[in-house]
């Protein structure tokens, strides 16, 4: 069968999604699956985090910084994990009490920019690093988590986290804060029952994601009383 006519009016171009490029793509929009220094503080995560610092202004002033992990689903903001995360919270981030910041080999994401590329198409898969690379990355991300916290610190009147202890990540949002001298609190578990890790990871192999400890019943409750005592104090 021959279509070439219907092709011949059929446009080519409808939507091409230009105006979620936070930086540019240089004519294609790569998804950037691999670990390393090329996949943590090359292009396009340098130029974004530049960007970031040069043009992104929050929205208004928050009680609270809610740093996050990041998430193997993108854009964040639809994975499993956190869609359970923002469900608990709801009604703190329909208020506009608290704003979601999440730290990842790609830099700080703000959550309104979690639909933009390069923050849709990456995979930094973690069973794949070394020891060096976790150096490297703990140290960028606490470079940029440090520009994060100077430039738009005003906007809000406290930070907090929810990140695993034992995490880089963690590790790289303290390093931040002891540079400038801020005090975060982290309010996710110590510890997590085994029988309530098997009951999220759905028996669908997920059950090796260690993030799956953030978002058990025990732990959505200790985040959720968290930011009501830190909004209480802050009254």
């Amino acid at each position: 069968m021959d279509n070439s006519g219907e092709r011949r009016v059929c446009p080519r171009i409808i939507w091409d999604g230009s105006e979620y490029d936070w930086v540019d793509p240089r004519g294609r929009r790569l998804y950037l699956r691999g670990v390393g220094w090329d996949y943590l503080a090359e292009w396009p995560f340098s130029e974004a985090h530049k960007r970031l610092l040069r043009e992104y202004r929050p929205q208004k002033r928050y009680k609270i910084g809610l740093f996050l992990p990041c998430a193997y689903g993108k854009p964040y903001s639809q994975s499993y994990i956190h869609y359970l995360i923002r469900k608990e919270i709801a009604d703190y981030i329909r208020e506009g009490v608290v704003h979601e910041i999440i730290v990842t080999n790609a830099g700080v994401v703000p959550r309104e920019l979690d639909e933009y590329w390069p923050y849709t198409a990456y995979d930094w898969n973690p069973l794949k690093e070394n020891q060096e690379i976790r150096r490297c990355y703990r140290m960028v991300l606490a470079e940029r988590i440090t520009d994060y916290l100077r430039r738009f610190s005003d906007y809000y009147d406290t930070f907090t986290a929810y990140i695993r202890w034992d995490s880089d990540s963690w590790a790289a949002l303290q390093d931040a804060a002891k540079r400038l001298g801020f005090k975060i609190e982290n309010l996710a578990p110590h510890d997590v029952p085994p029988r309530e890790i098997e009951e999220v990871g759905l028996g669908l192999g997920y059950d090796e994601d260690p993030d799956l400890v953030l978002i058990t019943s025990s732990s959505l409750k200790m985040l959720r009383s968290g930011i009501e005592k830190i909004t209480r104090r802050k009254s």
